[in-house]
């Protein structure tokens, strides 16, 4: 997962540099982060043995699936 999340990051800012968006870098490196962290989530609730602890990681990741996201003024609507 770290290769994919360097990889993402990196496809990223080459992106960004292409389209000269260097305002945009850190709403999408904030995306970026923020969907790790539901990714993450998901594979330790599918690792684990323990129902409770299941339900607990399964309902934060939706949770923050959810949420709405913070719209930067750089995105297009």
């Amino acid at each position: 997962m770290a290769k994919a999340a360097g990889a993402l990051g990196e496809l990223t800012q080459a992106v960004l540099e292409l389209t000269g968006g260097q305002g945009r870098l850190s709403t999408a490196m904030s995306d970026v982060a923020g969907e790790q962290r539901i990714t993450n989530l998901i594979v330790r609730s599918q690792i684990t043995a323990d129902p409770a602890e299941k339900a607990r990681l399964v309902s934060e990741a939706s949770r923050r699936m959810d949420t709405p996201r913070w719209r930067s003024p750089h995105d297009f609507p």
